[in-house]
């Protein structure tokens, strides 16, 4: 198993980033119009813009990325198309460089690592080129990133990976989004499936449960909803064993919904069996994540060993603290 450390680059203060995120409460009932809990955690996409003699090339060498962009392309990968647009917008479509990241938030794990990383890469680009840009400008790009990358976003994951705030989301035209506070950070173990997220899927796979059993579901989601609306005092009181039950209870729901996945069960069981106060599943389901809620460090590597013993890989982070 992996040691769960992420290698920084040297020239750390040189990076722009932006947070990774987990959502604590209300996956998948908050597609369905009730209220979900979104956090970031002290995970980060980091990125660097330095001069190039020929092209824009994009360097992600933790993932094997190398390549120049051709504009116009039929592009394998949305990254690339988003990053076009990025470009595009800023009016650098013309200029040669060098955009290099550095990823500690891991794919397709349901943990906003697609925002993120437009977050970083537009940051870096307005601190190279001196763009003026400020955070709802940041915030407003990498929407149009996410749309570009999953066909429709929420704004939930830029929103969060922009200004690095505990949010209480519902949607609507225009969503609704109410910063939470949170003055400590809050300790939590990653646990990975190994299994890339099916979001899409899921949310399909749910809609049409939901169609034809509409009595039963929407009691599932208005339970979701209290979950979620009574994790937001739990939170704003840094009170860990509440908000560990309401993870709980949260899960059971989730698992309801058929959204779960054997390995992110087992991960959970590890996490309960060595002390979390609360473990679910994070983001959309059918593999991906799962978050532990612990209430020191040492509880932290202790979750983290069991599953890598287990056989899995877990990372340490924390939710992080509100910015005033």
């Amino acid at each position: 198993a992996a040691t769960g450390k992420v290698p920084l680059p040297a020239d750390d203060d040189e990076m722009s980033y932006g947070y990774g995120k987990i959502i604590l409460t209300g996956e998948h009932s908050v597609v369905h119009g009730t209220h979900a809990v979104a956090a970031p955690i002290t995970l980060k996409m980091k990125a660097k813009v330095w001069d190039h003699d020929k092209g824009v090339r994009l360097l992600i060498p933790r993932w094997g990325v190398e390549q120049t962009i051709e504009f116009g392309a039929d592009h394998k990968y949305s990254i690339f198309k988003s990053l076009e647009m990025i470009l595009d917008h800023l009016d650098l479509r013309n200029r040669s460089m060098n955009i290099e990241v550095f990823p500690e938030v891991p794919r397709a794990m349901g943990m906003g690592g697609s925002a993120a990383l437009a977050v970083a890469i537009i940051r870096a680009l307005n601190k190279h080129f001196e763009l003026g840009l400020g955070d709802d400008d940041v915030r407003r790009l990498s929407f149009e990133s996410e749309n570009i990358v999953h066909g429709g976003a929420s704004g939930i994951d830029n929103t969060v990976s922009t200004y690095g705030n505990l949010i209480m989301f519902q949607k609507g035209t225009p969503p609704k989004m109410e910063t939470l506070t949170l003055k400590e950070p809050i300790p939590i173990v990653i646990g990975l499936s190994g299994v890339e997220s099916m979001t899409s899927k899921m949310v399909k796979q749910v809609r049409e449960n939901a169609e034809k059993h509409p009595k039963w579901y929407e009691q599932i989601f208005k339970q979701m909803d209290e979950l979620a609306l009574a994790s937001k005092n739990a939170i704003e009181k840094r009170n860990l064993s509440e908000l560990g039950m309401i993870m709980n209870m949260n899960h059971g729901y989730l698992n309801t919904l058929g959204v779960s996945y054997p390995d992110v069960e087992s991960l959970i069981e590890i996490a309960r069996n060595n002390g979390a106060s609360g473990a679910k599943l994070t983001g959309g389901g059918g593999g991906g994540a799962m978050i532990a809620l612990c209430d020191s460090d040492k509880m932290q590597k202790k979750i983290q060993k069991k599953m890598h013993e287990a056989g899995y890989d877990a990372l340490i982070a924390e939710i992080k603290p509100s910015t005033p």
